[in-house]
């Protein structure tokens, strides 16, 4: 499921994804996951990207998880980049970053201290290059805070 769950964010930030939708909907179904849209979506060939992206839309519907809007889609990445802060995956300052850029582009109110608290993060990781773990731990503390905020 998380797999079409990514395709649905892409989707929702405009990325083309139709000519991937068919064959994810096949490698659903043959893990179990099941909808009558996403049957017939995995009928579809390479060609039929907008009757996809419809199917795509209406069998995530069905799944209990539809596709988000632009700002959801945001959030999504974010909660992602963050998680991985937490569990030490991947590199914290870029990660940083990501959630910085994310919290920008969504242009949304109530995602601004978010952004400005992650740019501090992000722009003082030069200067705390020396105390690289103070660093770290005052981006995953940052990133729990975020999660705690804006739960799924």
């Amino acid at each position: 499921m998380e797999h079409l769950r990514d395709l649905a964010v892409r989707l929702a930030m405009d990325e083309p994804v139709g000519d991937d939708l068919p064959m994810a909907a096949a490698h659903a179904l043959t893990r179990g996951i099941d909808s009558p849209g996403l049957r017939e979506l995995a009928g579809l060939s390479r060609g039929q990207s907008r009757e996809a992206v419809d199917l795509f839309r209406q069998a995530m519907g069905e799944l209990g998880s539809p596709v988000p809007d632009e700002r959801g889609a945001r959030l999504h990445l974010m909660r992602q980049a963050a998680a991985s802060i937490v569990a030490g995956e991947g590199d914290a300052e870029d990660l940083a970053h990501e959630i910085y850029c994310q919290a920008v582009e969504s242009r949304s109110p109530e995602l601004r201290s978010v952004a400005d608290r992650f740019l501090e993060l992000y722009a003082g990781w030069d200067a705390a290059f020396d105390q690289t773990e103070k660093a770290t731990a005052a981006a995953k503390a940052a990133a729990q805070s975020f999660l705690y905020d804006h739960p799924a």
